[in-house]
C-alpha cells in the first residue's frame, strides 16, 4: 500500500483530548499537510477503510478496575487490529511512555506487552533515546519501521499572556515574590507532595509556589492541603485549568518545577518552554535530549531527589522572561512531514531502520545527526 500524503486516511486514537492539547495540534498538523484525520471509534474503524490507525497511549484505553473488564477491552482491541491488519491498515504506536503512569489492573499490565507491541506495524518516538528505550523494553519493535518525531511546541495555542502584575493579582500572588509553578495533572509519578515539602524548607517571605492542576489516581486535594499546613506562600489551584486561564498561571510564574520520579517524555516541559519559562526537572528519560536542543539555561536538570538548594538556585539562573526560547526543533510542519514519511514506509521491506525524511543526501544527513545521540 502506497498512498500519497494528500490522500492519506488516518484514524487517530484519540484525535481530541480536553486535557491534552498535543493530540489536537498533532492531528491538525497532519491535516494541514493534506491528510484526512478522523477521531477513532470502533464503528468507524470497522466500516471505513483507513491507511493508518495512529495510537496514542494505548494503555489508557485498555485498563479497567476488574480483571474481566481488562480482558474484554484487550480482546476487543486486538480483534479490531487483526481486522485492520487484514485490510492492510498500518498500526502506528506513538510511544509517549513505555508503561502506564497510573495504576491499572495487573491483568492489563500482563496482557499489554504480550500482544500490542507485536500487533503494531510502525513505531514513533519523540526522541532518539525514547526510541532506544522502547526497543529495549519491547525488542520486537526493533524489526519495525520507526521514526523520531519531536514533540511539537504549544506556541499560538493559548491566548496572550497577561502582564505579570495582572496575572499575580488574579491568582492572589504577592507582586514582588520569586514565584515557582507546577502545572499539570497531579499524579503520583509527578512527585508534587515532595515539591511542597521541599519548598516549605526555604526561608524568606519573598518566595511563592503555585500548584495548578487536577489531582487524581491516589493523590487527593485534602492531602495536598494538609502538606501546605497553613503556609500562605503556597497557592493550590487543584482543579482542571481551562485553556483560557493557562496563560495567567505562566504569566505569574518566574520558573516552572516538574519534579517527576519517573518519566520518558513530557508535554509539560514543552508547554512551559512555549511560554518562555525556565524548567527545573530531573535528569530522566528523554529530558537530557530535549535539553541539548533548547539549552541548559532553559531546561535545568538535576540528579537524584529534588532539594531546597535546587529551588534556591533558580533565582539566579532563570533567564529574564523577556527572552524567547528557541523552539525551532519542535516545529509542527516538521512533525507532520516526518510522521507522514513514516506512514509510507513499507513494513515488508523496512527492517527496523528509522523512516527516511523527505529529501536525499545532505538534507537527510542533517536530520539524522540532529536526532541522534552525540
Amino acid at each position: 500500500m502506497t498512498t500519497p500524503a494528500t490522500t492519506m486516511r488516518v484514524s487517530m486514537f484519540p484525535k481530541h483530548d480536553p486535557g491534552n492539547p498535543f493530540v489536537r495540534r498533532f492531528a491538525a498538523s497532519l491535516e494541514r499537510a493534506g491528510a484526512t484525520v478522523d477521531d477513532f471509534s470502533y464503528v468507524r474503524a470497522l466500516r471505513r477503510r483507513y491507511d493508518v490507525l495512529h495510537v496514542h497511549w494505548p494503555d489508557s484505553h485498555l485498563t479497567s478496575a476488574s480483571w474481566w473488564g481488562s480482558l474484554v477491552k484487550h480482546l476487543r482491541f486486538a480483534a479490531l487490529i487483526g481486522w485492520l491488519r487484514l485490510r492492510r491498515t498500518r498500526v502506528v504506536w506513538m510511544t509517549h511512555n513505555l508503561s502506564a503512569h497510573d495504576q491499572c489492573h495487573w491483568l492489563s499490565r500482563r496482557l499489554f506487552p504480550l500482544w500490542f507491541p507485536r500487533a503494531c506495524t510502525h513505531v514513533v518516538a519523540l526522541t532518539q533515546s525514547g526510541l532506544e528505550s522502547a526497543r529495549e523494553r519491547y525488542p520486537v519493535l526493533a524489526g519495525k519501521p520507526s521514526a523520531v518525531v519531536p514533540h511539537g511546541h504549544y506556541r499560538h495555542e493559548y491566548p496572550a499572556v497577561p502582564a505579570r502584575d495582572a496575572a499575580r493579582r488574579r491568582l492572589g500572588v504577592p507582586p514582588d515574590s520569586f514565584t515557582l509553578l507546577f502545572f499539570g495533572n497531579v499524579r503520583r509519578y509527578k512527585n508534587v507532595p515532595h515539591l511542597i515539602e521541599v519548598f516549605r524548607q526555604l526561608p524568606g517571605r519573598d518566595l511563592h509556589l503555585i500548584v495548578a492542576g487536577q489531582p487524581g489516581h491516589g493523590i487527593s486535594a485534602e492531602a495536598l492541603s494538609a502538606l501546605r499546613d497553613g503556609d500562605d506562600r503556597v497557592t493550590l489551584r487543584l482543579e482542571f485549568i481551562q485553556d483560557a486561564d493557562v496563560p495567567t498561571y505562566f504569566g505569574a510564574a518566574d520558573a516552572t518545577v516538574l519534579p517527576f520520579d519517573s518519566i520518558l517524555n513530557s508535554g509539560s516541559v514543552l508547554l512551559a518552554l512555549s511560554f518562555n519559562r525556565v524548567v527545573l526537572a530531573p535528569r530522566l528519560g528523554a529530558l537530557p535530549e530535549i535539553q541539548q536542543r533548547v539549552g541548559a539555561q532553559w531546561l535545568q536538570l538535576y540528579d537524584g531527589a529534588l532539594t531546597a538548594e535546587h529551588l534556591q538556585a533558580l533565582r539566579t539562573s532563570a533567564p529574564p522572561i523577556e527572552i524567547e526560547a528557541d523552539l525551532s526543533a519542535f516545529d509542527w510542519n516538521s512533525v507532520a512531514d516526518r510522521t507522514l514519511e513514516l506512514y509510507r514506509a513499507d513494513p515488508a521491506t523496512t527492517q527496523g531502520a528509522p523512516a527516511r525524511p523527505r529529501g536525499e543526501g545532505a538534507s537527510y544527513e542533517k536530520v539524522r545527526k540532529q536526532y541522534s545521540k552525540p
